[in-house]
């Protein structure tokens, strides 16, 4: 298989980066930070552009089966910034996959928005993240509204706070959030990434990600 990583520069973005490669897909990883994504590996090349580089993103997207966007970390520069980076490259991602007729996206995004969903702890996070990180947060918010509404096929694989460091015991999905609890290694959340990906699972839906043990 054939996957656009979008966004890969993080903790998470490495993660799935690695364990994609290592299980023989092909990577076409793009970044403006292109020293962040390298790895000891043949299956992946790099497409160095910004937010808004039509042709760069489109050479990253021609060839691909999928198309994997990850918004991470939940924390990071001003809550006075105003901008939405990755709402924005994701709706000019979401252009360029329909002028080359691709379909299937993957999200990977935090939890936001979820003042009227089931899970008690999906509500209170909502409420933690918009006071904690509003900048980010109404990025976030933004970019699931555009993956959702755009008519693509996607999956919002959602999570709350990334940073467990027991990964040992695996990781549980809650389909619509109201059994899903708070915490999730980054290692599990990519591995979880890869697992739904490689199985082509949750189209249309928006399932939270957890770690087995919260610790």
């Amino acid at each position: 298989m054939k996957v656009a990583l979008f966004w890969s520069e993080g903790e998470v973005g490495g993660a799935v980066l690695r364990k994609l490669t290592d299980g023989g897909d092909f990577v076409c990883v793009y970044t403006d930070a292109p020293a962040k994504a390298r790895i000891d590996s043949i299956n992946y090349e790099i497409q160095r552009g910004g937010v808004h580089d039509a042709e760069a993103m489109e050479r990253t997207v021609q060839d691909a089966d999928v198309v994997v966007c990850l918004i991470e970390p939940i924390s990071r520069g001003s809550k006075k910034d105003v901008s939405t980076p990755y709402a924005d490259g994701i709706e000019n991602v979401l252009s360029v996959m329909k002028k080359y007729r691709k379909s299937r996206i993957y999200l990977v995004a935090p939890v936001c928005n979820a003042e009227k969903e089931k899970g008690r702890i999906l509500r209170f996070f909502t409420k933690f993240f918009r006071s904690f990180a509003p900048h980010v947060y109404r990025d976030s918010c933004k970019a699931i509204e555009e993956v959702k509404n755009s008519g693509a096929d996607f999956t919002v694989i959602r999570y709350m706070n990334p940073y467990l460091k027991n990964k040992k015991a695996g990781y549980l999905i809650s389909e619509d959030g109201s059994k899903a609890k708070a915490g999730v290694s980054g290692e599990n959340l990519a591995r979880c990434v890869c697992d739904v990906v490689r199985g082509n699972l949750y189209g249309g839906c928006m399932p939270v990600v957890y770690n087995k043990k919260q610790d």
